[in-house]
């Protein structure tokens, strides 16, 4: 059975259909429900069960955007605190290593192991502040230059606390032999 037998047999069933007019319009349903428009690709039953699938879940749709919403304004604000809390945090580690000059200036001795762990934050706050031009390095530029040197002519002199107490204890030991 062809298709052409198939139309002839549709066509014999019309008969309850007085015009032609009503045999092309449910022709052209039954090839609408069963045949997209290629080059236009619409389908009348999409768009009619889209309709109506849109006022069906409107108030779905509506709750769904006024969600979205609410996440994207708490996004934002999760954002501005996390970027407080890295601000706050660098300027803690900024404090700190004012903190370890001034320590040092006023008599302060540290090990060598704490020039280590604050030259190694001086990189950090270095790379911060090449990372982010906002950032102003200002005096703890002088900071650094001093931790760095000082540190330098520790080394040279081998005369970190732990070295001294080393060698201290040396020459006590080979002083009682």
């Amino acid at each position: 059975m062809g298709l052409a037998d198939l139309i002839e047999q549709i066509i014999h069933q019309l008969h309850p259909f007085e015009s032609i007019s009503s045999i092309l319009f449910f022709m052209g349903f039954i090839l609408c429900t069963f045949v997209q428009i290629s080059p236009i690709k619409i389908n009348p039953w999409d768009i009619l069960l889209g309709w109506v699938g849109e006022r069906f879940n409107s108030g779905i749709n509506k709750r769904i955007n006024e969600v979205n919403d609410r996440v994207n304004k708490l996004e934002k604000s999760i954002d501005k605190h996390i970027e407080k809390c890295d601000i706050d945090d660098w300027k803690k580690k900024r404090n700190y290593i004012v903190n370890f000059v001034n320590q040092g200036v006023n008599g302060a001795r540290h090990t060598k192991e704490s020039f280590e762990n604050i030259i190694a934050l001086c990189d950090e706050y270095e790379e911060y502040v090449k990372q982010n031009p906002n950032v102003h390095n200002g005096v703890i530029n002088d900071s650094i230059y001093a931790i760095r040197t000082k540190y330098q002519e520790h080394l040279i002199k081998a005369d970190f606390p732990e070295q001294e107490m080393y060698i201290h204890n040396n020459r006590k030991n080979a002083a009682t032999v």
